[in-house]
């Protein structure tokens, strides 16, 4: 496998376009985002992807923007005194997050000093978060926003439980160990720790509850206790978090989240993402390890292979290239290179190996990952290759559709919901769909 890092300026969704999502999944939350004009049109811009089959949402009415002018730097306390009165309006409110980026800052705006300052007028936690913090490897992602929110919520679960022992299978090999237990010194006379059942909370997913809670499904059906999500999919309860829990994420580059689950004193569990057959099964088997629970995914994901053969075989040979922006794309091309498809390009507009090293293993030596690519060189790479599909940003849309490719906005599979096995169903169904489309209006054309 070949990465190479061009160091360009690629096309990806503003990290703001997140502030819907996280004020749809927490009822409670009230998103204030403190800039100049343009961060306000941004959020009335961007919506947060809706369901399958349904029409966008509505801009939700707990994401308000607090306009700041740069003729007129704002005084010390200012954005504390908006915000409260933006809060004044809401009822029922249990947490407000105060979002203030790289404009804020240059406007001398200190986002934690007001979050302390509203947080004591209105007797509620304000977090304070900045979408436009740097990570360790350079580059913007549209999840930054979710990233560093889902961080900051973290300080507000409740301690996470103790974990209970695991139940105790009948019969002599629980009671005494068998053979090779006698053999290695641990007979029945001698008392045996029992591993503990640990819960699990799984962080993610903002823009795709339905697969995440399909993946949660997965989960307890195997045995596995889940303590909840984060954010959460209903009302303001948010998950236990300590030392008695192990944390999970749905999307790999929820680093500065896993950091803060971490600080915390859970366990956190670093595997494949749970996108397609293998990551699924994967992804399952090992958070039900680390659970304490004993299962075995192997003859489960046999079987959603032999149910997704026709879509394999029709995606098999296809030409694939993945100019990226959601940070799925990593996860989606593994998937696709091991449903028989021909993976041209990976890009990915941040790339941090840490977090990503399992996935680039299980990617395989014949994908190429391009590293911060550059949309100029993306768009002659293309040209040259002509690929079956583009899976590509909506920047770039209209201006490859206009050169004759077909593409996919890569926001739609954040509309498909892509998680756990329902997920790999829907990803092929998708993209068999464009291709079938695709070959019969060809078909009609040339009548």
């Amino acid at each position: 496998m070949t990465v190479l890092n061009e160091s360009g300026v690629p096309d990806v969704l503003p990290p703001l376009g997140a502030a819907g999502g996280l004020a749809e999944r927490l009822p409670g939350l009230l998103v204030v985002v403190a800039g100049t004009r343009s961060e306000a049109h941004l959020l009335r811009c961007v919506p947060p992807p809706p369901a399958p089959g349904t029409f966008p949402p509505p801009r939700s009415p707990r994401v308000l923007s607090l306009v700041l002018d740069p003729e007129d730097p704002p005084e010390q306390g200012r954005v504390a005194s908006g915000t409260v009165e933006a809060a004044a309006g809401f009822r029922g409110l249990e947490a407000v997050l105060l979002v203030a980026g790289r404009s804020a800052r240059r406007l001398g705006v200190d986002a934690g000093l007001e979050a302390r300052l509203a947080a004591r007028r209105l007797e509620l936690p304000v977090l304070a978060v900045d979408p436009d913090e740097p990570y360790p490897v350079p580059g913007v992602l549209a999840t930054d926003l979710e990233d560093r929110a889902l961080a900051a919520l973290a300080g507000l679960c409740p301690e996470g439980k103790a974990g209970v022992p695991a139940r105790r299978e009948e019969g002599g090999a629980a009671k005494g160990g068998g053979l090779l237990a006698s053999l290695l010194g641990r007979g029945g006379g001698e008392e045996r720790r029992e591993p503990l059942r640990r819960p699990v909370v799984l962080l993610g997913a903002v823009h795709s509850p339905g697969s995440g809670r399909e993946v949660a499904s997965e989960l307890a059906r195997d045995g596995v206790e889940v303590a909840g999500s984060l954010p959460p999919g209903g009302p303001w309860e948010l998950p236990p978090l300590g030392e008695g829990t192990l944390v999970a994420a749905l999307d790999p580059n929820l680093g500065a989240a896993l950091e803060a689950a971490g600080r915390r004193g859970a366990g956190v569990v670093r595997t494949l993402c749970p996108i397609g057959v293998d990551g699924t099964a994967r992804f399952i088997q090992e958070v039900a390890d680390a659970a304490g629970s004993t299962t075995s995914e192997l003859g489960r994901a046999r079987a959603v292979w032999q149910e997704l053969q026709p879509l394999r075989n029709r995606i098999r040979g296809k030409r694939i290239f993945f100019a990226g922006d959601t940070g799925l794309e990593v996860p989606l091309a593994r998937f696709l290179a091991d449903a028989g498809a021909v993976v041209l390009e990976v890009g990915a507009p941040r790339l941090d190996r840490r977090l990503l090293s399992e996935e680039l293993r299980a990617l395989g030596p014949d994908v190429d990952v391009v590293e911060s690519p550059d949309w100029r060189g993306q768009l002659e790479r293309i040209e040259r290759s002509r690929p079956d599909l583009v899976v590509a940003s909506p920047g770039l849309y209209a201006a490859l559709v206009a050169r004759g490719q077909l593409c996919r906005c890569s926001r739609d599979f954040l509309r498909l919901g892509v998680h756990g096995y329902g997920g790999a169903r829907r990803v092929l169904e998708f993209l068999v769909r464009a291709l079938d489309r695709a070959e019969a209006l060809d078909s009609a054309t040339n009548l």
